[in-house]
């Protein structure tokens, strides 16, 4: 589920559809979102990816994302960021961005 920089941009690379939840271990409020995003990631069936990224360990690539607050939400499509959240989502939000993707 944790996807290192490298990985995500060979992603990227091929265009995949990916969603990354950008976050820390020092964060409360990815600490909250963290279990959600996971349950979501576990029941998700499509051709949609998810992953999580601790910035602390990535921070050339969250700094290269233009991360500025976690939990972030990167959503890549066709090699580009479609669309990016910042702060707790629900899970029925999470959701959403997964249909977003499957239907863009």
């Amino acid at each position: 589920m944790e996807i290192t920089g490298n990985q995500l941009q060979e992603k990227i690379n091929n265009g995949e559809k990916v969603i990354v939840e950008l976050w820390a271990t020092w964060c409360g409020p990815c600490k909250m979102m963290k279990p959600i995003f996971e349950r979501v990631a576990t029941e998700n069936t499509t051709n949609v990816q998810m992953y999580t990224m601790d910035v602390d360990q990535n921070r050339e690539v969250a700094m290269a994302l233009g991360v500025r607050s976690v939990p972030t939400i990167k959503v890549f499509n066709g090699g580009n960021v479609t669309n990016t959240r910042v702060g707790v989502l629900q899970e029925n939000e999470i959701k959403g961005l997964v249909q977003e993707l499957i239907n863009g």
